[in-house]
């Protein structure tokens, strides 16, 4: 039987955990389900996973290599111990965000089980004869695109997974969608990734957000949020579901929270930063993102972030 296999990792969730379980043999953050409309006590292991999601080699050179194997090595593995060491710093005493973390918000933004459906949405959406607006990054030349046929699916003919690169825009012009295969899914979410590290992310400015006392950030399973920023009666508000293109737009803004009281917050190089950002702000953002759940380390802020996106 396939592993299950973290797409929010849990040492990321352990950082939401229950103050009061931090010292418990079984720590538990509190999750909302959208479609069950509860919210219930989980273990971070038990959130946030699919079995066997990322088996395979997912555009790797190396054919010994799975994308599973190089998360945990090369990803994981240097983003806890970073992230532990950074967040025990006191506040205003962190500097720079670790490259081991930043490597891995690349990875998290990614390859959210939630990013499956807006890949499909923005491949099936995507204008004829496209044009790259800049070279693909270095190391883009050693990822493998496999196949050269694509799943698509038709609301009346059903699914076909024969169809040719070049007859795809035809497809689509007559109704059909973009359906990506778990393999496909591996190969899109490496590729984006090494876009989000070598391109995209590098570009914004970061800052870091301390929740204060009594207050809390919660994560969910799109545990990275970008873009267009509103300002309503109700505070800051992003427009969200944007293709990672928007990155480049000015208006851009990005969301990251990390542990339940530190949060990153993103903005384009040329733009000024807002005057005030609460946590308020950070999980309703966090919350319009999510598809299925949020998690956090108190009941109450969970339930009333689930509400909020009803």
């Amino acid at each position: 039987m396939a592993g299950r296999h973290h797409y929010v990792s849990r040492f990321h969730l352990r950082g939401f955990v229950d103050p009061a379980a931090t010292d418990t043999p079984d720590p538990w953050l509190w999750v909302g389900d959208f479609q069950q409309h509860t919210v219930v006590r989980r273990s971070p292991g038990n959130i946030g996973w699919q079995r066997g999601l990322f088996d395979g080699q997912g555009g790797f050179a190396n054919h010994n290599l799975s994308l599973e194997s190089h998360l945990s090595k090369e990803v994981e593995g240097p983003a806890a111990g970073a992230l532990r060491k950074w967040a025990r710093l006191p506040q205003g005493q962190r500097g720079t965000i670790p490259a081991e973390v930043f490597r891995y918000l690349t990875w998290a933004a990614a390859r959210g089980l939630p990013m499956l459906q807006l890949y499909e949405d923005w491949l099936s959406d995507l204008p004829p004869n496209v044009q790259c607006v800049e070279p693909p990054p270095p190391g883009f030349e050693n990822i493998r695109w496999g196949g050269g046929r694509h799943h698509m699916e038709h609301p009346t003919y059903g699914i076909r997974d024969d169809i040719p690169s070049e007859q795809v825009h035809a497809m689509r012009s007559q109704g059909w969608r973009v359906r990506l295969t778990d393999n496909e899914f591996r190969q899109v979410l490496h590729f984006q990734a090494w876009y989000f590290q070598v391109r995209m992310f590098p570009r914004l400015q970061w800052m870091i957000l301390d929740s204060p006392p009594g207050e809390a950030f919660i994560i969910a399973d799109r545990p990275v949020v970008w873009g267009f920023a509103e300002f309503r009666d109700a505070g800051l508000s992003l427009l969200l579901d944007v293709p990672p293109s928007a990155l480049r737009d000015p208006r851009v803004q990005l969301v990251a929270p990390l542990t339940r009281s530190i949060a990153l917050f993103a903005f384009h190089a040329s733009a000024p930063p807002p005057e005030r950002i609460r946590p308020i702000d950070v999980n309703r953002i966090v919350a319009s993102g999510a598809h299925r759940w949020v998690a956090g380390p108190a009941e109450a802020a969970v339930a009333a972030a689930l509400m909020g996106n009803r």
